[in-house]
């Protein structure tokens, strides 16, 4: 067993440990102002499914060896690549744990769990990135993950990618909110900063998705969307606060409505890419020709 391994290990265990005991300020909302970028609750359920999958990505890259795999296995090579990036994103979250908490409910302080939160992403971007690489051969072939990744790597790092993707901009937003509180500032600034955001969710979840052809990851933003339109239009609350009442929500919510929908064609056309260049290879002009490919990592086990 590897260093690597250990510490993938270590840092998950730390993240469930901090996420388990430390009292955070989403444990009672009452206590926060209005955020015009909240989801409906059920979209947190997402959090259960993403940490039963890690905790088993984080059993299943215990028991690959190296030495029996192989130093240069494409899986172990992926894993070793993104160790890191998964340790940094771990260690976020802890740090976002202590940071999200009422002693720094103030706008001098509550900033730094947004840069926490958003360090998650970007952290998971980055071992999503490394994973989305190990489907390239050598050279510029394309390979399809074998079973055993696509569902304990890709699948877990994906929908934690996409997730932290659209929490971080909630998270930055409730700063905003308690900005406007607690400096006496007028709805328009929030307001204008939930669109910013809105079009920061559209532009990553298309982007991404389409440059890295994960349409899991554009889905998982989706979802995060599609929740926060569902509040949106359901909220007597924001209705009162929201500047021009509820013509002004309705409008909000149906532009949301909106986005969600673009970000599920960016996935589904994400899809379409992924296959079509997982069939190129054995395309040519117009016949099929068959080609060789090295045995997986599961056929090796």
């Amino acid at each position: 067993m590897e260093s690597w391994q250990l510490a993938n290990a270590a840092f998950f265990a730390g993240n469930v440990l901090a996420v388990r005991s430390i009292p955070r300020l989403d444990a009672s909302q009452n206590t926060m102002p209005l955020n015009y970028l909240t989801p409906a609750p059920y979209a947190f359920a997402i959090w259960g499914v993403i940490y039963l999958l890690e905790f088993c990505f984080s059993l299943w890259q215990l028991c690959q060896c190296p030495r029996r795999l192989g130093a240069e296995s494409r899986r172990v090579t992926m894993l070793k690549r993104m160790s890191p990036f998964w340790c940094m994103a771990n260690a976020c979250q802890i740090s976002w744990c202590f940071s999200f908490r009422s002693q720094f409910d103030s706008p001098g302080l509550l900033w730094i769990s947004a840069v926490f939160l958003s360090g998650i992403a970007i952290s998971l971007g980055l071992a999503h990135y490394e994973v989305i690489s190990a489907r390239r051969a050598k050279g510029s072939g394309y390979k399809s993950l074998d079973l055993q990744s696509a569902f304990f790597v890709y699948v877990p790092i994906t929908l934690h990618f996409g997730w932290t993707t659209a929490a971080s901009l909630v998270n930055w937003n409730g700063w905003m909110a308690r900005c406007s509180v607690d400096l006496q500032w007028s709805a328009w600034p929030q307001t204008v900063f939930l669109y910013i955001s809105l079009a920061l969710a559209g532009l990553l979840g298309t982007g991404l998705s389409l440059r890295r052809k994960s349409e899991l990851y554009a889905f998982t933003v989706a979802w995060a969307v599609f929740a926060v339109a569902n509040r949106s239009r359901t909220s007597t609350q924001l209705c009162d606060a929201y500047p021009g009442g509820e013509d002004a929500v309705l409008f909000l919510s149906n532009v949301e409505w909106a986005l969600g929908a673009w970000l599920v064609k960016a996935g589904l056309v994400a899809g379409f890419l992924r296959i079509r260049d997982r069939a190129q290879p054995a395309l040519q002009k117009g016949g099929v020709q068959y080609v060789a490919q090295e045995p997986s990592d599961d056929i090796k086990n």
